[in-house]
């Protein structure tokens, strides 16, 4: 097998150290494959999603290599072409020509071997589900449900199902199971290795398997195929044939099973909607299908059942962050214990917080289904239940963030049977940690069983239920009516495997019209497993978790120059561009501008000089002994150090980058689609995006001004006027702003960089396919029919739209709302005075300035400013800032007076490189705070604001707020 064990320290690891798979074909290892697809350590995900995701897509792209950050890669999968997928089928057709006669004694071999197998394998298991983002308390339950349906009480029950002999009247008549023959599965992407691991048990009815992984998460079923299945196959004489598993495109790899004469059946697990339509496309072509869908379980809590069980069993739907199909969705409780169980609920699930999955206290994790989460909530409100808690989205290490990977664990209370089925979070599978309390309107113990045994019985989706209850009637009533679904657990852990019984299965929307309690090797009569626990299960005490090695983390390139960090200027002044500083540069820059108007500093990128005065920056702008093209500057080459060198040399050809006459140029081909008339035509687009987000927040009371409103609207401007595709806009935004940092401080920097290159090819390929009246449209004919700009500058003016094009917005919306809100007087004079508009969106703009600096400038030759002469070849760090608050140009400059004439701010710059999108930014920005003020009455502050980091930005990270909510909500 070409493969490898991970070894060795993170920093010692090579490419050569990964685990590596490639195309498993009958039971070898194929030699000749393409490109891999690499899966990283999700200990660096969580660490750092943005840079690691970026580095993840430019190792699968084939522009890095693993020797770049080598902690962080779990392991790599070689993708399988389609001569693979038909070696595969045409060596499982001939296996299970062979296999499919064997005696079953040989068979039940297989599982015996597999087995004991996983048992001697069960730590490297459990540790590479870790590595997936399992937290370890559910990986170490995966793999014990999975050596409990392989033990010898489940193989045995359905081995007997295979061959039963009976003798009478002198005849000896045999019932007997025979093999479909060829069976591909399609694991579930949340747990592939336990799908996988349970599709398997087709080997034993005498099956050949083909397995698609994958792409996300393909190591850890890798491993368990190659490392334990394979081996076990061999040790009972299999024909190597019965076994291959390719990761390789989904969509691929099913139509070619359905095309294929090979194929007899298809396994497939998968949401509902999907796995109906592949339904009918099996069943047109001939195949069976065989699905395990999404699953909506519920938990009956009668009024006698202990409420500390109750609540850890409810607890259970938070596991996996409730991305396991069959944890609990929905408890109904008998409205004598409602209240108690609630608040202790309540407080348990406030109590889980996110963390990385080798940590033995989480049982939270990743959740990519933000948005589902959200409308559920949305729909949960609107609906008039009670959100008693969650609704938030977090990092790893539990705060707030517009690019979490966490949603915080929500707990939902709806009181009335029939209120309840009009919730979204009842009626449909919640992948994501969200429990309902569906509390049924008081009446006698009689009708509330009926009524709440019919409301578990009745729903759509069929996989499992539990009932909580000591009365003996309670429960036989509750066995004997809820008979919809695949299993049932009377007093016992939702979750656990329990011997004798699948995991998998279900009628209605978790299986099909022929679903049932699903154990692969039989599908025929509709089966029911019941669990009847006399006493709770013993708690099973757990070894501490070690994990392999130690977390990876990757970190930032730190390289600074001599003289970094500068000392604090008197009086304990931060120095420019210190953390301290950017928090809030002000006094700083007051008393450079009093005592050292022209400074000499050193910055991150080295030394320079740094201008503070009105007169000298304006002058800056438009002296053509003053270049903007990093490669002439200093402290842009240094800035620039730590992108790839093809890149930097290729994307960095743009406008802000160039200076005369090629500025010029490039500056023509655009304005056409900058002129004030054209700007002002996106006014009603933004009106109508700004109350979409409003729309979406008004009835809450409190929210992030910057995640709820300015970031998205800053991103949809943006894409409408490039007229590109919006990606997933959190990710793309934090991409590019850590690109725009200090690059000593960013992590990933290369593969940031690299997406972004990636994101820029796909977008003017795209033009190119499909022109449109936009931006890159516009740009792609200057190149390629009037040959007006080379395919690097073509490039380039893309690359730098995307990095420059929606700050602007989203800061000058934050920090005017943030101006405001600690001005409450001003406040209320734009929100009560229409006539304040105009010069008051200049004042915020001057006031709180979105580009505190320019992008690095340099000196051709000397230059003089008042009394001080800057020699040639050397940085210049023009602050706009400060020159807004020039008392030589805007008396009393500190006052934030929203009837100040501001004519002449340098905002959005001055001269040649005054912004083509200045008036974009400056609608945006009033439409964006006006609408915000007139929407949601008594703004104010509800908690600190935060101030990102950035070289030359000054903007706000999060803006919490509150209003207040009127009882029919916000008007428009």
């Amino acid at each position: 097998m070409t493969t490898c064990q991970a070894s060795g320290s993170p920093a010692a690891r090579t490419a050569e150290d990964v685990l590596s798979f490639g195309p498993l074909v009958g039971g070898v290892t194929a030699p000749d494959h393409g490109a891999w697809v690499y899966a990283l350590r999700a200990g660096a995900l969580l660490d750092d999603p943005v840079g690691a995701t970026c580095y993840r897509n430019a190792l699968n792209a084939g522009r890095m290599g693993p020797d770049a950050h080598p902690g962080t890669v779990l392991g790599r999968c070689a993708l399988a072409g389609p001569d693979h997928m038909g070696a595969a089928l045409e060596a499982a057709r001939r296996a299970a020509d062979e296999w499919g006669g064997s005696p079953v004694a040989r068979r039940a071999a297989v599982a015996e071997a597999f087995r004991a197998r996983v048992r001697d394998h069960a730590e490297a298991l459990t540790g590479l589900l870790v590595e997936e983002g399992h937290p370890v308390r559910l990986a170490r339950a995966e793999v014990d449900d999975l050596l409990t349906f392989f033990g010898a009480e489940t193989t045995d029950w359905c081995l007997r199902q295979l061959d039963t002999r009976h003798r009478l009247d002198g005849r000896t008549v045999v019932l007997r199971r025979v093999p479909d023959g060829v069976v591909c599965v399609q694991p579930p992407l949340n747990t592939p290795a336990l799908g996988v691991a349970a599709a398997f048990q087709c080997v034993l009815a005498g099956n050949a398997v083909v397995v698609r992984l994958s792409r996300q998460a393909p190591i850890a079923a890798m491993y368990l195929l190659e490392r334990i299945a394979v081996p076990a196959l061999a040790e009972a004489g299999a024909p190597p044939g019965v076994l291959s598993a390719l990761c390789t495109d989904p969509g691929q790899a099913l139509d070619a099973w359905l095309a294929s004469p090979l194929v007899d059946d298809v396994l497939y697990f998968g949401d509902s909607v999907r796995g109906g339509q592949l339904e009918k496309a099996c069943l047109a072509a001939g195949k069976k299908p065989v699905l395990e869908l999404g699953g909506n379980d519920m938990v009956l809590v009668w009024r006698d059942a202990p409420l500390d069980r109750a609540v850890e069993t409810l607890l259970e739907a938070y596991h996996g962050s409730g991305q396991i199909c069959c944890a609990p969705n929905v408890a109904l409780v008998h409205p004598e214990i409602a209240d108690p169980l609630a608040e202790l609920l309540a407080d348990r699930v406030r109590a889980l917080r996110p963390g990385f999955p080798d940590d033995p206290g989480v049982v939270l994790a990743a959740s990519p289904q933000t948005a589902g989460y959200d409308a559920a909530l949305a729909d949960a409100r609107q609906a008039g239940a009670r959100v008693l808690t969650g609704g938030r989205h977090l990092d790893v290490h539990g705060r707030e963030s517009d690019i979490a990977v966490f949603a915080e664990p929500a707990l939902v209370r709806v009181d009335g049977l029939a209120r309840a089925r009009e919730l979204r979070c009842v009626r449909h599978e919640t992948f994501f940690p969200l429990l309902t309390l569906v509390v049924p309107e008081p009446a006698s113990d009689d009708d509330l069983l009926a009524g709440m045994t019919s409301f578990v019985a009745s729903g759509s989706y069929g996989l499992r239920n539990s009932l909580l209850a000591e009365d003996p009637a309670v429960v036989d009533r509750f066995v004997r009516d809820v008979r919809s679904c695949g299993q049932l657990r009377v007093n016992d852990a939702h979750l656990a495997g329990v011997p004798y019984l699948s995991h998998h299965g279900g009628p209605g929307l978790s299986g099909d019209r022929y679903g049932e309690l699903n154990y692969p090797m039989l599908r025929t009569s509709r089966l029911q497993g019941v669990s009847l626990a006399q006493s709770p299960p013993p708690p099973r005490a757990a070894a501490p978790y070690v994990p392999a090695q130690p977390r990876p983390r990757v970190e930032a390139p730190r390289a600074y120059p001599p003289g970094w960090p500068p000392e604090d200027l008197p009086g304990g002044l931060p120095a420019p561009f210190t953390e301290a500083f950017q928090h809030d540069p002000y006094p700083t820059l007051h008393w450079l501008r009093a005592h050292r108007p022209v400074s000499r500093v050193v910055s991150p990128d080295g030394p320079g000089w740094f201008l503070t005065r009105y007169d000298d920056v304006r002058r800056a702008h438009t002296d053509p002994r003053v270049t903007c093209d990093s490669a002439r500057t200093t402290a842009g080459r240094t800035w620039l150090r730590h992108w790839p060198d093809e890149l930097r040399e290729r994307l960095f050809v743009h406008l802000l980058d160039s200076d005369d006459p090629r500025h010029a140029e490039l500056r023509a081909l655009m304005r056409p689609f900058f002129t004030p008339a054209r700007q002002e035509q996106w006014r009603t687009r933004v009106q109508r995006l700004v109350d979409a987000r409003i729309d979406r927040i008004a009835d809450r009371g409190r929210a992030d001004l910057m995640a709820a409103v300015a970031y998205p609207l800053g991103g949809n401007v943006l894409f409408s006027v490039l007229g590109a595709a919006p990606p997933q806009m959190d990710h793309l935004r934090a991409m590019i702003w850590r690109t725009a940092e200090w690059n000593n401080d960013v992590p990933y920097v290369a593969a940031l960089a690299h997406e972004i290159d990636a994101f820029v090819r796909k977008a003017v390929a795209g033009k190119r396919r499909s022109p449109g009246d936009d931006l890159i449209s516009l740009l792609v004919a200057a190149r390629d029919r009037n040959g007006l700009l080379s395919e690097d500058e073509l490039h380039g003016q893309v690359m730098m739209m995307l990095v420059a094009g929606q700050d602007p917005s989203i800061n000058s919306v934050g920090n005017g709302l943030h101006a405001l809100l600690t001005h409450p007087e001003q406040l209320a004079a734009l929100r009560d005075d229409p006539s304040v508009r105009d010069s008051g969106i200049g004042e915020l703009l001057r006031y709180e300035s979105p580009l505190p600096f320019t992008s690095w400038r340099g000196t051709l030759g000397p230059v003089t400013f008042g009394d001080v002469t800057v020699p040639a070849d050397e940085s210049l760090f023009l602050c706009l800032g400060a020159a807004n608050r020039d008392p030589a140009r805007f008396p009393d400059p500190d006052r934030l007076d929203l009837r100040r004439a501001t004519t002449g701010h340098l905002a959005f710059g001055h001269g040649p490189h005054y912004c083509l999108g200045a008036h974009i930014g400056r609608m945006t920005a009033e439409t964006a705070v006006t609408t915000v003020l007139r929407r949601l009455p008594g703004l104010r502050l509800d908690g600190t604001p935060r101030w990102r980091p950035s070289m030359f930005e000054r903007g706000l990270s999060a803006l919490p707020v509150a209003w207040d909510v009127a009882g029919e909500g916000a008007a428009r």
